[in-house]
């Protein structure tokens, strides 16, 4: 992905966008009117922005949104609520764990009490590709198959890919370095920050030849897979060193 975009390290993007801001005491930098997008933070005008999208426009074949058609079929943000807990509800995880291979908690939301909002907007699905959008902004994950109908919290945002070629793609994308900028220049809020579903909707993405989308979004879902795998070998090694070890019982 980096390769044909002719990306260089990060490191060597944020010099460049530093000495936008000059030689001055205090960094500062002007913006014209009608690129400040109705935001009056300044983290919204970073020159980060402009040098990266700069680098992506002579690169890519094309830049869209997260929005447009060609990458996601719909954006989902839950409503807040409040949840109520059983024993034998539906797998319920939140922001802070979907960078682990086993995400579960001892947290199961009730079926009868949440039922449509379960149905239409917590229910995460394979290949689906979500974020988190309160308190820390934009942790990535797609979600592998062992995932597969579980709750999330509605801290996380989900994107309904297009198809399974542009699920790997975008979750490519959206975890690297380079993206984590575009996505946090929407963040607002003091103590927590937030960042909401019309927000991710407008996070650039830029798009290659098919053939090498597919290369790329091949090595993803391969990864994927492999990971839903590795959870399956997991649990098998844990009921055998439960039931042979470590509960056995001596002759």
């Amino acid at each position: 992905l980096f390769e044909n975009l002719k990306l260089p390290e990060f490191e060597v993007l944020h010099k460049e966008a530093t000495r936008l801001y000059g030689d001055t005491a205090v960094p500062n930098l002007s913006i014209p009117i009608h690129k400040v997008g109705m935001r009056l933070d300044a983290a919204y005008c970073s020159p980060i922005i402009k040098i990266i999208e700069k680098h992506l426009r002579r690169n890519a074949k094309e830049m869209v949104n997260i929005g447009d058609k060609k990458i996601s079929r719909k954006i989902i943000l839950p409503g807040r609520f409040k949840r109520v807990y059983v024993k034998n509800g539906i797998t319920f995880i939140g922001g802070g764990e979907i960078h682990q291979l086993d995400p579960r908690t001892d947290k199961y939301l009730s079926v009868v009490h949440h039922a449509d909002r379960i149905k239409d907007q917590l229910t995460i699905h394979k290949n689906m590709v979500i974020l988190t959008c309160s308190g820390t902004i934009g942790k990535v994950m797609i979600v592998p198959h062992h995932w597969d109908g579980w709750a999330a919290s509605q801290h996380i945002i989900r994107i309904v890919p297009t198809n399974t070629e542009m699920a790997g793609y975008v979750y490519a994308w959206l975890s690297s370095d380079y993206a984590r900028p575009l996505i946090s220049r929407f963040s607002y809020g003091s103590n927590v920050k937030e960042i909401s579903d019309k927000h991710v909707a407008q996070v650039s993405v830029p798009l290659l030849e098919s053939d090498m989308q597919k290369r790329i979004s091949n090595k993803v879902m391969l990864a994927n897979k492999k990971r839903s795998k590795a959870f399956e070998l997991e649990q098998e090694a844990l009921k055998i060193f439960n039931e042979k070890v470590l509960y056995a019982r001596r002759p």
